[in-house]
């Protein structure tokens, strides 16, 4: 952590436990937030842990997504990744083949741990009423459902290391619980 970032943590405050919303409460005040969500682990590894790219078999994966999400969910607003590093590109590369088929930007501003960071904005105005696709790393998939205040049960905790096929359809609705949905990719 640089200096910079250490410095910002002081002001904020107290850590991003305080900022998550209780279990079933969406951390979006009614009339902001996407309507939809869609959440998923990218996709599946090379096997050797210095390779930060997805296997032949998870860019299989990637390609097929790119014309699945549309096809079964609708063409979602926006998407977003963890963002790239030397150890994982996967998030990126797993909704790469979707944002080209659609010509959407891929936001991977946030690291996989910032998950209040990315919930905060997503509250953004424009991001009100629309859907989105979010690639992630499993091990902060769960946190990230915890901060969408996700009903506790509703989503795998911890993420089983061997599930890549799994989306979770998170939708919003004005003062109600956000509601999870767990579907199966059928390839």
């Amino acid at each position: 952590m640089s200096f910079f970032d250490w410095l910002k943590d002081l002001i904020r405050g107290p850590g991003p436990e305080a900022a998550r919303p209780p279990s079933g409460v969406s951390p979006f005040a009614p009339g902001s937030g996407p309507a939809r969500l869609l959440i998923m682990r990218h996709g599946e590894k090379t096997g050797d842990n210095a390779d930060p790219h997805l296997s032949a078999q998870g860019q299989q994966r990637a390609e097929r997504l790119a014309t699945y999400i549309p096809k079964q969910f609708g063409t979602p607003d926006f998407l977003f990744a963890a963002r790239r590093s030397n150890k994982s590109q996967r998030p990126y590369d797993t909704i790469a083949p979707l944002a080209a088929a659609l010509a959407l930007q891929i936001d991977e501003k946030f690291d996989d741990n910032e998950t209040i960071a990315l919930v905060e904005h997503l509250a953004k105005p424009n991001y009100a009423g629309k859907s989105g696709v979010i690639a992630w790393r499993h091990g902060n998939i769960p946190d990230l459902l915890s901060a969408l205040g996700a009903p506790d049960g509703s989503y795998p905790q911890p993420w089983d290391d061997a599930v890549f096929n799994l989306i979770l359809e998170v939708t919003f609705r004005d003062g109600a619980s956000p509601q999870v949905g767990q579907i199966v990719e059928p390839f």
